[in-house]
């Protein structure tokens, strides 16, 4: 009898796995799964949040499906107005990147050209930060970073920086807490105001620190409820979340939810390899759950996608017969997303973590007709429109908030 090596036997296993999950799976409430009690206690912290003044931390992580904050607005909103406003949440500084932003706040900058890293750019010069970015300058002149959010005013701000970089002092002025936690190698120092305000102007103390290494910051109200977070990195896959450093930043945020919205780009490819999804998807929750023990976990499913494929004609015309080039776009929908999205949901109820599936509450291959006449989902036929972005996030938060009652 032959004997199978660890590896192969590795193999195998996945295998099996893999076969397994495309199999569908019955739950109590459609599109959506959660263990017995799993959200009793957030929805316990949720509702008695306001009248304490506590502050309830939601994190949704993803791609470029989360990076402009569309997506993420319905629960933000949703949250807020039944449990109470503790403020925007996560300022991403993506601008400074060069990247794009949520329209719902601005981030500017004056005085340093800066380095800048991501997840999916990754050079290792500076610590990854909790935004999947960091931005820093090893020259240092005097510089300033404007924050504003006028939808959101807000009397407290956490600034994340390294723990040798220069804390920013702001004006309007404000009273300065340094460094009150730190996980790894990043500090958060607290601004706070007697007041609220919509802008603030932001500089740095060059009496403490030698460099200026920031990784964004979080904007309060003062008020307690929910704090609904947006991180997204356009291009991510989960490979490029599931690394160690990268979770423990999570902590800085103290996540009481943190919502994992993936699975686009690990599906949009025809070498889609399931074997190697399971394993980047398995360690990722496998880090998050050593790192922040306490915290639950909500998966959610990627959106349907097509793939692209430009299509050359030439044709002879007029007197001279000259050649007429013609491109015309060809879609064929990207049937790994529903087998990626039945894994999820598979796995979700193999390790007792809550999931979300978005791909069949849109209705999956069949239902993207209706999506694509009424204009929701963008010429590529992989990212979506504001309508249709913000659809998707109300499909969410309404499941949240059935499970949540």
């Amino acid at each position: 009898m032959m004997r199978l090596s660890k590896l192969s036997l590795w193999g195998l296993l996945l295998l099996l796995a893999s076969v397994g999950s495309y199999a569908s799976v019955p739950r109590t409430q459609p599109n959506w799964y959660a263990p017995k009690g799993y959200f009793t206690s957030l929805a316990t912290k949720l509702s008695t949040s306001k009248r304490s003044g506590r502050t309830v931390s939601i994190v949704q992580i993803g791609d470029s499906h989360i990076q402009a904050g569309h997506t993420t607005a319905p629960l933000r909103q949703k949250l807020q107005s039944t449990y109470g406003n503790a403020g925007r949440g996560w300022v991403g500084w993506y601008r400074l990147l060069g990247s794009n932003a949520p329209d719902n706040y601005k981030v500017t900058s004056a005085g340093l050209l800066w380095q800048r890293q991501t997840l999916l750019k990754d050079e290792g010069s500076l610590p990854m930060g909790v935004g999947g970015y960091v931005v820093g300058s090893s020259k240092v002149g005097a510089f300033s970073i404007s924050v504003s959010s006028a939808l959101s005013p807000f009397n407290k701000m956490h600034v994340l920086r390294t723990a040798s970089s220069y804390p920013l002092t702001s004006f309007p002025v404000s009273q300065l807490h340094k460094g009150t936690f730190s996980v790894g190698a990043y500090v958060v120092d607290t601004l706070s105001w007697s007041s609220l305000h919509t802008e603030v102007s932001l500089r740095p103390d060059r009496r403490d620190g030698d460099e200026a290494v920031y990784a964004g910051c979080v904007l309060f109200s003062g008020q307690g409820g929910a704090l609904v977070h947006d991180i997204g990195i356009n291009g991510t896959a989960y490979k490029h979340y599931a690394r160690e450093d990268y979770i423990e930043q999570l902590a800085l945020l103290e996540p009481e939810l943190l919502i994992i919205s993936l699975g686009t780009n690990d599906s949009y490819s025809h070498a889609f390899s399931m074997g190697e999804f399971q394993q980047n998807l398995s360690q990722m929750i496998e880090y998050v759950q050593a790192a922040l023990p306490r915290t639950k976990i909500l998966l959610t499913t990627p959106p349907p996608s097509y793939f692209r494929r430009a299509v050359v004609s030439y044709t002879r015309r007029g007197k001279k017969k000259r050649s007429h080039r013609s491109v015309k776009m060809s879609y064929s929908f990207n049937d790994n997303a529903r087998r990626l999205s039945a894994e999820i949901m598979r796995y979700a109820e193999a390790h007792a973590i809550a999931a979300f599936d978005l791909f069949s509450a849109m209705g999956g291959e069949s239902g993207m007709s209706r999506w694509i006449s009424e204009g929701l989902i963008a010429s590529d036929r992989v990212h979506y429109s504001v309508s249709g972005y913000e659809r998707q996030g109300r499909l969410l938060a309404d499941a949240l908030l059935m499970a949540l009652k």
